[in-house]
C-alpha cells in the first residue's frame, strides 16, 4: 500500500484527535494520505486517486459515507471501518486494535471481504428514471403526512402482495442488521447475496418478511393517492405519486471491506453488538 484515505467525523472529537493521530502514524511510515470528510470526496472524487485503503473513524453513518466515496469509484477501495461511533455495528476494529489491524493489512495480511450492494431504479410521473446503488437498504415510505401507503409487491413478474404499511424495505445482507432489523426483518450473513423484503409495520399481513434469492427482482408499486418518499441508506430522497414504481435487484457491482478478523468474528460478536443497538 502506498496511498492511505482516513475518513473522519467532523462533529466527532474522538473521530477528529484520532484522524490527526492516524495521518502522522502513517506519514511517519511512508504512506501518502488523503484525510477528509465526506462532502469533500464528493466534491473533489479524484482526491480520492490510487487510494489502497479508506479508514472510516466513527460509527455506521461514517462508514456509509465511506461506502458511497468508494461504490462512486468503482467499488475498488476496501474500506476499513474503526469504532469510534454508538452504534458500531460494521465495525472491523476497535480502538484499542487500530494500530496493530492496520500494521496488519500494510504487511498484506487480513482479507478482503466483498458486499451486495442494491440497484434501484425509480420509475415516477414527474421525474426522469433514477438509477440508486445502496449498501444497507432501499425504502418506499409514507411521506410528510401521517398515512399508511399501499405498496402493491412483485417478484420475477409475480404479484406477492399489497402492504399496508409505514413503508416496504428491500435490503441486503448487510442492511439486515440496519433499518430492516429493527423493522422485524431477518438477520442474514453479511456475505450472502440475498436480499430481505421487510414491511414497516404492516397492517393485516400474512407475508411479515421474506428472504429473497440473490437474482430476485422485486418492484414496488406506489397506490396510494397521497404522496410517499423513496430513501437509500437513510440518504436523498426522492418524492413518489400515485402509480410510481421501483424496481429494485442486487448490483453486478460489489463493495469490499477490508477485515482483520476471521469470518466468525461476525458470530462472536453478534450478541454483544445487538445488546448495545438495543
Amino acid at each position: 500500500m502506498r496511498r492511505i484515505g482516513v475518513l473522519y467525523n467532523p462533529l466527532s472529537d474522538t473521530s477528529i484527535r484520532v484522524s490527526h493521530e492516524l495521518v502522522a502514524w502513517l506519514r511517519a511510515r511512508g504512506l501518502s494520505v488523503w484525510r477528509g470528510v465526506s462532502h469533500e470526496g464528493r466534491e473533489e472524487p479524484s482526491a480520492l486517486d490510487e487510494i489502497d485503503l479508506l479508514i472510516a473513524l466513527g460509527g455506521d453513518g461514517t462508514v456509509l459515507r465511506a461506502a458511497h466515496l468508494a461504490i462512486a469509484k468503482g467499488g475498488n477501495i476496501p474500506v476499513l471501518p474503526v469504532a469510534l461511533g454508538h452504534l458500531s455495528f460494521m465495525a472491523e476494529l476497535q480502538p484499542e486494535e487500530l494500530y496493530t489491524g492496520l500494521a496488519m493489512l500494510l504487511e498484506g495480511g487480513g482479507w478482503r471481504d466483498e458486499r451486495s450492494l442494491i440497484a434501484a431504479t425509480i420509475n415516477c410521473t414527474e421525474c426522469v428514471p433514477r438509477h440508486i446503488l445502496a449498501l444497507n437498504e432501499v425504502i418506499v415510505g409514507r411521506g410528510d403526512i401521517n398515512r399508511v401507503v399501499h405498496v402493491d409487491v412483485e417478484i420475477y413478474d409475480t404479484s406477492l402482495t399489497t402492504y399496508v404499511a409505514d413503508g416496504v424495505i428491500v435490503a441486503t445482507a448487510t442492511g439486515s442488521t440496519a433499518y430492516a432489523l429493527s423493522a422485524g426483518g431477518p438477520l442474514v450473513d453479511p456475505r450472502s447475496r440475498a436480499l430481505t423484503l421487510v414491511p414497516i409495520a404492516a397492517h393485516l399481513t400474512n407475508i411479515p418478511s421474506l428472504v429473497l434469492h440473490e437474482e430476485a427482482i422485486v418492484r414496488l408499486h406506489l397506490r396510494s393517492r397521497h404522496p410517499a418518499l423513496f430513501s437509500s441508506d437513510g440518504r436523498e430522497t426522492i418524492a413518489l405519486h400515485q402509480h410510481d414504481w421501483v424496481e429494485v435487484r442486487r448490483a453486478r457491482q460489489t463493495l469490499l471491506f477490508a477485515r482483520v478478523h476471521p469470518p466468525s468474528a461476525f458470530y462472536t460478536n453478534l450478541a454483544q453488538r445487538l445488546r448495545r443497538a438495543g
